[in-house]
């Protein structure tokens, strides 16, 4: 993540200090004084050094990012930006340092007063085009660089708007060549600078300021209404890259995704009713807001259900405005069940019931929340945990606690707590006794874990068991946003502790701990080494190996620019530089076996979640898992890595593949996972019952 963030900052620092540069280059020329003169031609050429320095610094870090997570994250930054930027660099060195030295000596030769006029031929110097031309032009690339990398983030490299780019440096190249060499002339024909009037100064100022505006207004407005979402349209239509809807009128007979339901006429095995409610619930923090609840509960109800059991659960809508639907967040449900509004159903409208039916087929720790406008309504508290137990419960008694992680915005800012309200919650856990602690991160961020006071392992992750997990201690876990872990330990007989940050515990902590008594502190939260599920566990039999012969391969890349979503200008989110409704449309057949390669070359976390599939993570920047199989619903991509992971397409319908930071989602960073011959038959926008997200 920190070459990221060094390439992302030298290349805004480039474009400062070049341009500071620029501005001293060219009005060497215009100082009214010898002394003058001399202070700015220094100046210059300090700036000219702290810049150069700074694209060293760049250079470094393209280097290193392109070693260590390959060419993809860096294709962009190294095509479109360094010819424009080591191009003038190469010619500060070849022509300006050696015209500043020329100007220096001119200045000496003078042998006048600091403050007298400059003499005729060091004007004449400081007024040639090979001394601030260079200078100049090394702030245009460096300008057009950092529009390049915050207004062009795509992937595959848009060649047309590259070379857009580039006839735009050779333009302003051009003209700039032209003016200093006018002004070149100008001052050995006249002698002195012309100012000319200060009315015409300001007339030509104040026109280039209209002329700016005018063009900012335009694109602003017409960006803002390009990027409109319809008020009626289908997520995975012709709006969608790629055309979906054109696959599905393809088939000989296309199915809805309607028809891809659980099991109808079966009596349920479990059966639960959730009711969407609003609440007034006392946050950590101890001020009182209203949240928006399933049954009145912060979080939902803990569901519980076994292993291949049909489940059933009614969903309905008291008083929630603006409508709600449930997902089962790493339940590889069938399409229809999946709760996305929009694509697999229509948003649960105040006093409507919706059924949802599936078949836990798997054991694990899972979730549930509304998909629908997700990113406000699972901070509102739309949220709860779904557990599948085996269907062979452990004969030794065990303490079983999920632990639910999730942000709340208070009025005094970010406030996360395992307790209650400023203090320890504290379980009791006699000597001896199996603990199963299951974490779930209901945030947007990755969530930090300390466990203090006991070895532990890691057993699980997003429901899916490690191979021969090995006993850790001073390792700090990192819950993608979305994801689960599952630790087990056996508890000892002193306290255990579980924090979100390092540290001593104290009664006053928002902090877990497990005790044989109702006293006792374990010891501080600390943490040597951050889990690294890629080598965690030893290796075993799974679906997918160097062998494995693909029959789709598909390449995301994650970036962050600055643009419209929906009408509104914001620093959008983007897979392969597009964002909702034009972000890719992945089209697989059933039976087909996947690879997909993600790459972040923007500078957050991106939380990748692909609904009703497991994937298998097989790389991670080139070096392959060498641990347990690692098999996940949410992986998080971290500003600079790449990841390589497999599935297989075998369950059918239009599936939702986003990030899980859900904010992110909520400025267009979804894309779809759609089966040949399926369409589907729901729409969203302002004239439907169903808002993007």
């Amino acid at each position: 993540m920190i070459w990221v963030m060094v390439q992302f900052a030298s290349t805004i620092l480039l474009a400062v200090a070049s341009g500071f540069a620029a501005m001293c280059a060219g009005r060497v020329c215009l100082a009214p004084t010898t002394g003058k003169m001399a202070s700015r031609l220094r100046t210059s050429l300090v700036l000219i050094c702290i810049g150069g320095l700074v694209l060293f610094v760049k250079l470094a870090a393209t280097v290193q990012l392109a070693a260590t997570a390959g060419w993809i994250v860096v294709e962009d930054k190294a095509v479109a930006q360094l010819p424009m930027l080591l191009i003038p660099a190469a010619a500060v060195l070849w022509c300006s340092i050696p015209a500043a030295k020329a100007i220096r000596a001119d200045i000496r030769a003078a042998a006048g007063a600091p403050k007298e006029p400059p003499s005729p031929q060091a004007r004449l110097s400081a007024a040639e085009p090979l001394w601030a031309f260079p200078v100049c032009l090394a702030y245009i690339g460096a300008l057009l660089s950092v529009i390049q990398q915050f207004f062009i983030a795509e992937w595959p490299l848009p060649v047309g708007k590259i070379l857009a780019v580039w006839a735009v440096f050779a333009a302003w190249a051009c003209l700039l060549w032209i003016e200093l060499r006018n002004r070149h002339r100008r001052l050995a024909a006249a002698g002195r600078p012309e100012w000319g009037t200060r009315a015409a100064r300001l007339y030509r100022k104040g026109g280039a300021v209209l002329a700016a505006a005018s063009v900012f207004v335009i694109w602003y407005v017409l960006g803002a209404q390009a990027s409109r979402v319809p008020d009626r349209m289908s997520m995975a239509g012709d709006g969608h890259a790629g055309g979906h809807a054109r696959h599905a009128a393809a088939a000989a007979q296309p199915v809805s995704v309607a028809e891809l339901t659980g099991p109808r006429s079966a009596l349920p095995d479990r059966y639960f009713y959730l009711e969407a409610q609003k609440t007034m619930v006392t946050l950590p923090s101890g001020e009182q807001r209203e949240a928006w609840t399933f049954n009145g509960e912060l979080p939902g109800p803990e569901l519980h259900v076994k292993e291949g059991e049909l489940v059933e659960v009614a969903l309905y809508n008291r008083d929630v405005d603006a409508g709600v639907t449930i997902h089962w967040h790493g339940i590889d449900v069938p399409n229809a069940e999946d709760g996305v509004a929009g694509l697999t159903q229509d948003a649960v409208m105040p006093e409507q019931l919706h059924i949802y039916r599936f078949v836990a087929d798997e054991a694990g720790t899972y979730w549930y929340h509304s998909h629908h406008q997700s990113s406000r309504q699972v901070q509102m508290g739309l949220y709860g945990v779904i557990i599948v137990e085996p269907d062979e419960a452990p004969a030794q008694p065990a303490v079983d606690l999920t632990v639910m992680l999730h942000e709340w915005q208070t009025e005094n800012g970010t406030t996360v707590t395992l307790g209650g309200p400023d203090r320890l919650r504290r379980v009791k856990a006699e000597p001896g006794t199996p603990v199963r602690l299951r974490f779930v991160n209901a945030g947007n961020l990755p969530a930090s874990v300390y466990i203090s006071g006991v070895p532990f392992r890691v057993t699980a992750i997003d429901g899916a068991d490690l191979h021969e997990p090995g006993d850790l201690t001073g390792a700090r876990l990192e819950l993608a946003a979305g994801g689960r872990y599952d630790v087990t330990f056996v508890m000892p007989e002193t306290a255990v502790g579980v924090a979100r940050r390092g540290g001593p515990f104290a009664q006053d902590s928002g902090a877990l701990v497990l005790s044989p008594a109702d006293e006792g502190l374990p010891p501080a939260a600390a943490a040597d080494t951050v889990f690294d599920p890629a080598s965690y566990g030893t290796p075993a039999e799974a679906k997918f190996g160097p062998d494995t012969r693909y029959d789709r391969h598909y390449t995301l890349v994650f970036d962050n620019r600055l643009g419209f979503y929906n009408g509104k200008f914001n620093f959008v989110q983007t897979i392969n530089g597009r964002v909702f409704p034009d972000a890719p449309m992945f089209m697989v057949r059933e039976g087909e076996l996947v690879k997909m390669t993600l790459a972040n070359r923007g500078f957050e976390d991106h939380p990748m979640h692909l609904h009703g599939h497991h994937i298998q993570v097989l790389s991670r920047n080139g070096k392959a898992v060498t641990g347990s199989p690692w098999i996940a619903d949410t992986l998080n991509v971290a500003p600079g890595e790449r990841y390589e992971v497999a599935f297989e397409a075998d369950n059918p319908g239009i599936w939702m593949d986003h990030c899980h930071n859900l904010d992110h989602a909520a400025v267009g960073m979804s894309a779809h996972v759609a089966y040949e011959g399926y369409y589907s038959p729901y729409e969203i926008g302002g004239a439907t019952v169903n808002q993007p997200e």
